[in-house]
């Protein structure tokens, strides 16, 4: 999990404008990995792939969620 607390402001900001700007293409490869991450971890068999799986899908959920988190964090600093 990414703690927006311990983020820099530029490194805030940057999310924050990377919401903003609606830049989908971006996001919507976020998106597009995550998904991809997950189906291929449902018909994965070997404990390897499934924990490598596991972790790609949960950083791109984890930049996903800061991205999505990134105005909260703002308007509190």
């Amino acid at each position: 999990m990414i703690d927006l607390n311990l983020c820099d402001q530029q490194h805030l900001n940057a999310l924050l404008r990377l919401k903003e700007s609606g830049e989908n293409s971006l996001l919507g490869f976020f998106l597009a990995e995550a998904e991809s991450a997950k189906t291929k971890l449902v018909v994965a068999t070997d404990m390897a792939r499934i924990h490598r799986l596991q972790g790609r899908a949960e950083a791109f959920e984890d930049v996903l969620r800061a991205i999505e988190e990134s105005a909260k964090v703002n308007k509190r600093s």
